[in-house]
């Protein structure tokens, strides 16, 4: 099963990082080298750090990009929850936009409390692929980034029966746009609970939905 969003290195238990199927994206220059651990990995700059980078580390990342296999740019996005200069948010996730068109990447993005500005942004660029990882916006909003060939991500949120309406989502979206994560909580045994809840909300086998999410990763990230 492959996890198409877990923060291996944030871990301390180094045998599930190790056995893990799984993209392991970056959230700023911290993590850069410690990412480059796993097989396959994603260069980024989080919203919720551009506040402590700048240009140069902008540089720095298109550099990286050039003499790594990076699978995604990411993670990356826009977060309207926090208290973090929105401009400097745009300008960050603007400029990984950039790069993932230049080097045709997929993006990983993050998208909290701003899924529509996302949204008019992707629309931009219609070549542009990839993810919206735990997707948190409306039935309407899911609808029309799958409808622009967009992959949303899914985590241990839908197994929660109080989020009504996430599980909504996951029911009516098409499996052939969903992939399943663990964020920051990389046990593969949750990556199990995700898959199994999505199976339930569907009622379809729980080998359809693995088998089927298994091939978007592989698809989106063009795993090996």
């Amino acid at each position: 099963m492959i996890n198409s969003h877990a923060h291996l290195d944030f871990d301390s238990m180094d045998t599930i990082a190790q056995n893990a199927i799984a993209i392991v994206p970056s959230i700023g220059n911290q993590n850069w080298t410690d990412v480059q651990m796993y097989p396959y990995f994603s260069f980024g700059i989080h919203p919720w750090m551009v506040e402590s980078h700048s240009q140069r580390d902008l540089d720095r990342l298109e550099y990286l990009i050039k003499c790594n296999n990076p699978v995604a740019i990411g993670e990356c996005g826009l977060d309207f929850h926090k208290d973090i200069d929105r401009d400097r948010q745009v300008y960050f996730f603007d400029a990984q936009v950039q790069l993932a068109l230049t080097y045709e990447l997929p993006i990983i993005i993050h998208a909290v409390k701003a899924t529509e500005e996302v949204i008019l942004t992707l629309k931009k660029y219609p070549k542009l692929k990839g993810e919206i990882h735990g997707f948190s916006g409306s039935e309407p909003q899911a609808q029309q980034l799958t409808s622009m060939g967009f992959y949303l991500g899914f985590g241990l949120q839908i197994t929660n029966k109080n989020s009504t309406k996430i599980r909504q989502i996951v029911k009516n979206c098409p499996l052939e746009f969903i992939l399943i994560e663990t964020d920051d909580h990389p046990n593969p045994n949750d990556l199990q609970l995700v898959a199994e809840e999505i199976s339930l909300l569907k009622q379809i086998p729980i080998d359809t939905v693995i088998a089927q999410c298994d091939n978007n990763a592989i698809s989106l990230f063009t795993l090996s």
